[in-house]
């Protein structure tokens, strides 16, 4: 019998819920009951969308990448200024959410790579795309900042994305031990001074 389908909206709310629950608590600290409280759903509702725990949280980390991509996009569209300074703002606005929170769900992948990733297969190729997404992205902005002159390009794309990728996700480690975003402040103004072009350098 083919099972009974409920609202989208009411499934990607339960979804966004999942995410704010695993980046505060981690995956294995949050149980099933404390899902569906959270949640506001019966269990019969949960599985009418998701198989079990390990499937849920699977579906978190793609949902979450994705609505994060469009985030990032829909607001780098607002700003103004060279793209490499589109960037930074961007950057200075998810320290300042860290600041107000360092528990917020922008380290939800972070989160889930240290905890499970290793824990099944299923896991590890969830966190493998959603990271490899993440830096074509980033690849992308940066190639566009090389075209317009601001990056340095004497080091391949990809290769920058690789170390801001890889050294946003070290900074969101220390500031859990240290409690605190100065962390991120010394990785992305070590960072940036690294990439950009020698003409920016005066």
């Amino acid at each position: 019998m083919t099972r009974g389908r409920r609202p989208e909206h009411s499934r990607e709310k339960i979804l966004e819920k999942g995410a704010e629950l695993f980046a505060r608590n981690g995956y294995a600290a949050t149980g099933l009951k404390e899902i569906l409280e959270a949640c506001e759903v019966s269990k019969g509702s949960f599985y009418n969308f998701f198989e079990n725990k390990e499937q849920f949280a699977v579906e978190i980390i793609n949902h979450h990448k994705s609505m994060e991509l469009v985030r990032w996009e829909e607001e780098m569209s607002s700003l103004t200024g060279t793209y490499l300074d589109k960037i930074r703002q961007m950057v200075e606005m998810e320290i300042r959410k860290y600041d107000e929170d360092l528990d917020c769900t922008g380290c939800l992948l972070a989160n889930l790579t240290g905890e499970v990733s290793q824990a099944s297969p299923l896991f590890s190729e969830a966190i493998r795309t959603s990271s490899l997404e993440v830096l074509d992205s980033i690849e992308e902005d940066i190639r566009i900042c090389q075209e317009e002159g601001t990056v340095r390009t004497d080091i391949p794309p990809r290769q920058i994305a690789e170390l801001i990728w890889n050294g946003w996700q070290g900074a969101l480690l220390q500031l859990k031990v240290e409690r605190s975003v100065e962390p991120l402040r010394r990785h992305t103004a070590t960072l940036f001074t690294m990439i950009e072009a020698p003409t920016l350098k005066g």
